[in-house]
This record gives structure tokens, C-alpha cells and sequence, in this order.
């Protein structure tokens, strides 16, 4: 995005922060954010244009409260919607952070399930530029005035969430109230099969796709970590897993952006189809940046995993 652009959507970014409040009015005008390259028919984002609060969330997510709005970006056409919320979480030693968030651009899910965006954070410092795709935010088509999700947030989640829609008269004089946390089964069977015959060895890379980055000469390396930032994910050129160990640990490393990048997945497990671990930048003794979630059988493991801010779409297959 161009910097003059950038200066323009944080404009419309602060704007909308002024509005989100459920304590103030329902009115606000976004301003300036770019037409998004894949259209979402009008009739399909206008169930969602409303104020919410925060009703459930995955316990895992440690967040305590939230509020939220989405509105249509003013003078838009085709039209779409932009989001802004505040969630309150509980920091490392349990004292209240407050995160803000826009979410941005819109996008259809799979089988006309709701609508999902990139949740885009804004820091402190949004007024110099900064705000970072940090995780996403998918809605399901409203139950009533009852809105039900699935948000990733840090390198986290998906956690499930719900929303209530707030009616013009709803107003909170204080922060909203405390949301109703959900204790999420976690796979919790060692390992990534029944029997270690099952997902122990060598795996190679099978969603494998050309090098965007190529003939970006030096700057390729950084655009294969811009292009990583986000729900998509990188486009990994080719790559390898060894799965091994008691406990099983997997080696994972993966070219993109002419760089190749080595993870450690820890603390593997499953139940049913799924598939979950930790990840690691430097070895299993290091702390875990982020996670792996996905499903898995009969030799093949697929999912996402995420380092940091960091996004990699990944099938597996085990080689003969």
C-alpha cells in the first residue's frame, strides 16, 4: 500500500476508533480505506453491519470483554465493510490490557457461512503507520440478535466466539461486561496417530508453489516475510517434515522468499482427524512462538502453522 494511502486509511481507522464505543453513537464515518480486490455481494455484508458486545470467548484466548462494530466504508462502490473493536485481556501477570483492532478487508467463507476478515492491529503508534495484520476474525450468519465465530489473535487460536447485536438504545456507562468463557477440548492423545508406525519418518511438501519472490534479487527475503504476515499465509516453494522421538518431535523446514526457515514442533497430539502442537523458532528447549492446528491420517498431516505474526499453509505426505 502506497504511504499516501496508508496516511488516509489510518485516518479512517482513528475515525471509526472514535465511534466504537457502545457508550457513544451509533454513527461514524470510515474513510479511506481501498476498494478490496474480491467483491462480497452488498446483501451478503448488510446482516452484519451492526454494534456488538462480546458475550463468549474461548477460555484459551484470555480475553475478558470486547465490543465491537462493523459499518460500510462511507462512499464506497461496490460497497464493503470495515471493523473496529476493543478487547479487554488479561496480561502476563493478570492485569487488564486493552487491544484495539480493525478488521479489514471481507471475504465469503466456504459454503456461505458468514463472512471473514483480516484482523489488523493498531498500536499506540497506528498515527506513524504502523498497523500489522495480526491475526482473523470469521462471523456466522446471525442466529437472531446472536452472532457466532472462530478469532485468531497473536499467533493464537482459533478460539470460538459469540456476539450479541446491540440495539440503538443499548448503551454500557463503563467498560462492557465480563464474557462467558468457553472451555475448548483440547486433542490431548500423544503423538499424531494410534501407533508411532503410523506418523513417524520423512515427509515432503505437497502444496508447493512457484517463488514469488524469485527475481526479487535482495529484497526477496522480505517480501517472503511480508508476504507470511496474515491469514493467507506465504506461498512456501517446497519443503520437508521428519516426525520422531519419545516424545515425538517434528522437524519442519520450509522455502519461501529464497530463505529457508526450520521450526520444531513440540508437545504433538490428536484426537479424531486433528492434529495439534507447538511451534518453536530455535529447537525444543526454546520458548514456543506460536502453534500448529490441522488434521491428519493415513500419512498425510495438513494444517496451519504459525510463528509469531508468521503464516504457512502446509500439506505433508509421507514419503513410500
Amino acid at each position: 500500500m502506497k504511504r499516501t494511502a496508508l496516511i488516509v486509511v489510518l485516518g479512517g481507522v482513528l475515525a471509526l476508533l472514535a465511534s466504537v464505543g457502545v457508550a457513544l453513537a451509533t454513527t461514524g464515518a470510515t474513510t479511506g480505506y481501498p476498494q478490496p480486490k474480491n467483491i462480497v455481494p452488498a446483501q451478503k455484508q448488510a446482516p452484519f453491519e451492526n454494534r456488538y458486545v462480546l458475550t463468549a470467548v474461548g477460555s484459551g484466548a484470555s480475553i475478558r470483554s470486547g465490543e465491537m462494530k462493523f459499518e460500510f466504508e462511507e462512499g464506497s462502490s461496490p460497497q464493503f465493510l470495515v471493523g473496529i473493536s476493543q478487547f479487554y485481556s488479561y496480561g502476563p501477570t493478570g492485569e487488564i490490557e486493552t487491544g484495539l483492532f480493525t478488521f479489514y478487508p471481507p471475504k465469503e467463507l466456504p459454503n456461505d457461512k458468514g463472512l471473514g476478515f483480516t484482523a489488523l492491529k493498531v498500536g499506540a503508534s497506528a498515527q506513524y503507520g504502523q498497523v500489522t495484520p495480526d491475526g482473523e476474525l470469521q462471523l456466522f450468519n446471525p442466529e437472531g440478535d446472536r452472532v457466532k465465530g472462530r478469532l485468531r489473535l497473536h499467533g493464537g487460536g482459533p478460539w470460538p466466539v459469540e456476539f450479541k447485536v446491540l440495539g440503538d438504545a443499548e448503551r454500557y456507562t463503563a467498560s462492557p461486561p465480563a464474557a462467558k468463557q468457553i472451555q475448548e477440548a483440547e486433542p490431548n492423545n500423544p503423538g499424531w496417530g494410534g501407533e508411532p508406525s503410523e506418523y513417524e519418518g520423512e515427509y515432503e511438501l505437497t502444496n508447493g508453489g512457484n517463488d514469488p519472490t524469485a527475481k526479487a534479487g535482495t529484497l526477496g527475503a522480505v517480501i517472503g516475510v511480508a508476504q507470511g504476515l496474515g491469514t493467507q499465509g506465504a506461498l512456501v516453494s517446497s519443503g520437508s517434515m521428519t516426525v520422531e522421538g519419545n516424545p515425538a518431535i517434528a522437524t519442519v523446514k520450509l522455502d519461501t522468499g529464497g530463505t529457508e526457515r526450520t521450526f520444531t514442533l513440540t508437545k504433538l497430539a490428536w484426537q479424531g482427524d486433528q492434529r495439534v502442537a507447538q511451534v518453536h523458532n530455535e529447537g525444543p528447549d526454546s520458548p514456543p512462538v506460536g502453534r500448529f492446528e490441522g488434521t491428519g491420517g493415513q500419512g498425510e498431516v495438513k494444517g496451519t502453522l504459525v510463528s509469531g505474526h508468521s503464516v504457512y499453509k502446509v500439506n505433508f505426505k509421507l514419503k513410500g
